[in-house]
C-alpha cells in the first residue's frame, strides 16, 4: 500500500475462488485506509488475509476465512477481522473480563467502515446491533457486561453482550457526547493506550477529557448492570398561546434526551434536556435546526416539564431522540401525535 504495509492474499488456486478472491483484495487496502485514519496508523510492516480456518478469526497481523464463494460474506468477515488489529492486537484488552470493548468496539468501527467502503449508506449502520441489545434486554436472559466471559449463563447473553451491547456502547457514548467528539475520543484512546491493556475506566476518561463531560453514571449503568433505558412523551397540553410538554422517564438508565417538535406549517425545532450529572452539554447535532438547551434534568425525578411557545394547535408531533441512537427498549411511548 502506499505508505502503508504490504498486503497478502492466500487462497486455493480453484477458478470457483478465484473472483472473490481478486474482489477482497482492494477492499481490504480501502478497509486499511479507514481503519487508520479513524483509529490510528496501522503500527505493523505487513497484513495477510488467508483462506482458511473454520469461519472468520483474527491474528496478529492476519485473519483465517474460511469461505471463498460468496465475495460479500468473505469481504464482510474481513473488514471485521481486521478490525481487531486495533480493539485487541494493538490495544490489548483482557478478552476474558472485558470482551465487549474487544468484540464490542470492533462491531462499531467495523460497521463504520462497511457502510463506508461498500457504500451501503444506511442512515443507522448500527441498527442490527440495537436490534441484538433489545432482543437481549427483553429476553429476562441478560447479565451485566461485567460479568466474566466464563461465567455467562448462556453462549447467546454473552454474544449479544460482547458484540451487540459493546458496540452499543460506543454508538450511544456518540449520542451523548456528539458524534466529533467519539471519533476524537476514539482516536486519542488508541493513542494513548495502544500496547497498554486498557480497562472500561481508561475508555471511559478518555470521552470525560474529550468531551469535558462527567460520564461515571454511563460506563456504570451500561456496563454493571442490566438496567434500562424507557423514556416516553406523557403529555402534551396547551396552556393558551403555549404547549406544556410532560416526559417521563420510566427506565433506571438516565439519558440526556433530544426532543424534535414538528409543526404542522411544515417547520420543526429541537429541545435539549442535559442530564444534570453529566456536568455539560453537547453541542447541536442538527446544526440545521433551531435548538433550545433546557435547564438540567436531575436524575431522581422521574417526571420533567418544559414549556413551547406556541399553542398546541400549531403542533403536529414530539419525537423524542430522532436519531435513534439511544438504546431506549419502548419506541411506542417515544412519538406524540396531534389527533386529527
Amino acid at each position: 500500500m502506499e505508505n502503508g504495509p504490504t498486503l497478502h492474499f492466500l487462497y486455493k488456486n480453484d477458478p470457483k475462488f478465484l473472483d472473490t478472491w481478486k474482489a477482497v483484495q482492494p477492499m481490504t487496502e480501502k478497509a486499511m485506509n479507514f481503519f487508520s485514519r479513524n483509529i490510528g496508523e496501522y503500527p505493523y510492516d505487513q497484513y495477510s488475509v488467508i483462506q482458511g480456518g473454520d469461519g472468520g478469526m483474527e491474528y496478529a497481523m492476519a485473519t483465517l476465512i474460511t469461505g471463498g464463494d460468496r465475495p460479500g460474506s468473505v469481504i464482510g468477515t474481513m473488514i471485521h477481522e481486521l478490525a481487531h488489529s486495533w480493539f485487541q492486537h494493538v490495544l490489548a484488552t483482557n478478552e476474558a473480563k472485558h470482551e465487549w470493548m474487544d468484540e464490542g468496539f470492533t462491531s462499531f468501527i467495523s460497521a463504520l467502515c462497511s457502510n463506508e467502503i461498500r457504500e451501503q449508506n444506511q442512515e443507522n449502520p448500527f441498527e442490527n446491533s440495537y436490534k441484538g441489545y433489545y432482543n437481549l434486554a427483553l429476553s429476562g436472559k441478560e447479565q451485566p457486561m461485567s460479568t466474566h466471559a466464563d461465567r455467562y449463563d448462556l453462549n447467546f447473553a454473552y454474544g449479544i453482550s460482547a458484540y451487540s451491547k459493546g458496540a452499543v456502547f460506543l454508538a450511544q457514548l456518540g449520542y451523548v457526547i456528539g458524534q466529533d467528539k467519539l471519533m476524537e475520543t476514539i482516536r486519542k484512546y488508541y493513542e494513548d493506550f495502544k500496547f497498554k491493556h486498557p480497562v472500561p475506566n481508561d475508555i471511559k476518561r478518555t470521552a470525560e477529557k474529550v468531551s469535558g463531560m462527567e460520564l461515571d453514571w454511563y460506563l456504570t449503568d451500561w456496563t454493571q448492570t442490566t438496567n434500562t433505558i424507557d423514556y416516553g412523551v406523557k403529555s402534551v397540553g396547551g396552556e393558551g398561546e403555549t404547549t406544556k410538554v410532560t416526559m417521563e422517564r420510566i427506565g433506571l438508565v438516565p439519558m440526556p434526551l433530544d426532543i424534535l417538535v414538528v409543526y404542522n406549517d411544515g417547520s420543526r425545532e429541537t429541545f435539549y434536556a442535559p442530564l444534570r450529572m453529566m456536568r455539560g452539554e453537547k453541542d447541536n447535532p442538527y446544526p440545521q435546526i433551531e435548538r433550545t438547551v433546557l435547564p438540567d434534568w436531575p436524575w431522581a425525578y422521574s417526571n420533567y416539564d418544559f414549556i413551547i411557545n406556541r399553542p398546541i394547535s400549531d403542533i403536529q408531533a414530539v419525537v423524542i431522540d430522532p436519531s435513534q441512537l439511544m438504546a431506549d427498549i419502548n419506541a411506542e411511548n417515544n412519538v406524540w401525535q396531534a389527533e386529527e
